[in-house]
């Protein structure tokens, strides 16, 4: 599925080849994306254009060539520098892909939370390989090519590193992520959560903003975002997705999808 706003062009289609990967084509979008995070490991190769890429405290210019990896989970916001418009290429896969493939090379560290690198090889390979699936999804050496693409991503990380995860999570942050997980489609306050941690509410969005990199509110929406594109992947219709993710209304889910993704729940939905 194709969808064109003025000069912009998106595309969206998930992998017959391999299954649970999904990708993605922009090009020549001006589209800002606010702080979010996916549910899966998102690998970008940057085509043209700035992109400005933030994370936690850290900032950094993406150049045409680049290849970036994102842990899931990980609060992040990408945003068109120097008024220029942006196109790049996208590949979303399951943790359990990256998982394995870590197993296989004898890792039991997670991967950091964020890789850059400049390699015009792995870049070439990765680019080639999603191009080919772009025209062909029953390409049989697809997968073998983006295995070994990936098996040398993550075999790189030790030395190309940019962020990594902070494993020391205090416990009241966790405590509050996983009420915000099991809740996420319900109303929350503020005086709700600090009563579950037993802390002071202005300390609480202060420190969890400190850790997650957005305040619990802004979480909870990333998450209800996370489970609308699951269940749209499963075929519910978009009418239904709002309420089932506790959103207001369509019109409430439709903007901050779009807001999060690029394009509307409708379009996401037809393109998978």
């Amino acid at each position: 599925m194709v969808l064109s706003m003025k000069r912009a062009e998106i595309k969206l289609w998930q992998s017959n080849a391999i299954s649970g990967v999904e990708l993605s084509k922009v090009s020549q979008s001006y589209h800002r994306f606010p702080k979010h995070f996916h549910d899966t490991y998102a690998v970008h190769l940057h085509e043209s254009g700035t992109m400005i890429f933030s994370y936690g405290r850290a900032e950094v210019a993406l150049k045409p060539g680049s290849i970036n990896l994102i842990h899931p989970g990980v609060v992040h916001s990408c945003l068109p520098g120097n008024e220029q418009p942006l196109s790049y290429r996208c590949l979303f896969l399951p943790r359990k892909f990256i998982d394995d493939y870590m197993i296989a090379l004898g890792k039991k560290a997670s991967c950091p939370a964020y890789i850059s690198l400049q390699d015009s090889s792995l870049f070439g390979a990765l680019s080639a390989a999603h191009r080919r699936l772009e025209v062909d999804d029953g390409f049989l050496g697809y997968d073998t090519i983006l295995a070994l693409c990936v098996e040398l991503l993550v075999s790189q990380r030790n030395e190309r590193a940019s962020w990594r995860v902070d494993n020391r999570e205090p416990k009241h942050i966790k405590v509050i992520r996983d009420f915000l997980h099991a809740h996420y489609n319900e109303r929350v306050s503020l005086a709700c959560l600090a009563n579950v941690v037993g802390l002071n509410p202005v300390y609480l969005v202060r420190s969890f903003r400190s850790c997650m990199g957005m305040p619990p509110h802004a979480y909870q929406t990333q998450l209800r975002i996370s489970h609308a594109r699951n269940l749209l992947r499963a075929g519910t219709p978009p009418a239904e997705v709002a309420a089932l993710v506790g959103f207001a209304d369509q019109s409430h889910l439709t903007r901050l999808f779009k807001q999060t993704t690029g394009v509307t729940p409708a379009f996401f939905a037809r393109s998978l």
